[in-house]
């Protein structure tokens, strides 16, 4: 009887430390697919990650989808003067509808090379914002500017975000960096959630891979 007590004890332990094995294993396994990300291709020759719900959409998709969605005249206004200026350009834009249908990330790649430092970089994010109000008729003031450490291959990066020129409560958050001779502007425009918003921006460029 008492050999079996000593058993019975045995493989209790032996299943309690089973379990305490297997509990910090799964709690870091559910942990992980509770951030979930997507790879993406751009067709600017690199790779980058993003929660999953994005999705990408050249100008036209995306066009036809704000229209097809927002009846207010003035957005519609200022989409398709979007639309033509952009026309020309190739450009990636990504939604995320699951979290809100209008906060996008947008990619453009320029050919440029200039050198922008904590000296200049106060200076440029006021010359971008001049452009900006020149065409989107908006007074805004700057609500940051900086430098940016990511992403940690590029000759320089930069960071800026105020309210947009273009549209009311709609913010501008924006990494420009360079490398090897290319201007990589990535622009965030977020209506609400724009913490989560600035948070896949960061994450888009810190995880950008060149093919």
């Amino acid at each position: 009887m008492l050999n079996l007590t000593f058993k019975a004890m045995a493989l209790i332990e032996k299943r309690i430390l089973k379990f305490c094995y297997i509990t910090p294993v799964l709690i870091l396994f559910l942990l992980n697919n509770a951030c979930l990300s997507e790879e993406f291709e751009s067709q600017f020759n690199f790779k980058f990650n993003l929660p999953e719900g994005y999705e990408i959409f050249n100008k036209n998709n995306l066009y036809d989808v704000y229209n097809h969605s927002n009846k207010d005249p003035l957005v519609k206004a200022q989409i398709n003067l979007a639309k033509k200026r952009l026309e020309n350009q190739k450009i990636e834009l990504l939604y995320n509808f699951s979290s809100h249908p209008f906060n996008n990330i947008n990619i453009l790649v320029f050919d440029e090379d200039y050198k922008i430092n904590e000296k200049k970089v106060l200076k440029q994010c006021k010359k971008i914002l001049k452009i900006e109000r020149k065409i989107g008729k908006r007074k805004v003031e700057l609500k940051e500017c900086r430098m940016h450490d990511q992403p940690l291959f590029a000759n320089w990066s930069m960071y800026r975000e105020n309210e947009s020129s273009f549209m009311e409560n709609v913010y501008t958050q924006q990494v420009i960096f360079l490398f090897q001779k290319k201007e990589y502007v990535i622009t965030s425009a977020c209506w609400q959630k724009c913490k989560e918003t600035k948070d896949d921006l960061f994450n888009l460029v810190k995880s950008i891979n060149f093919n």
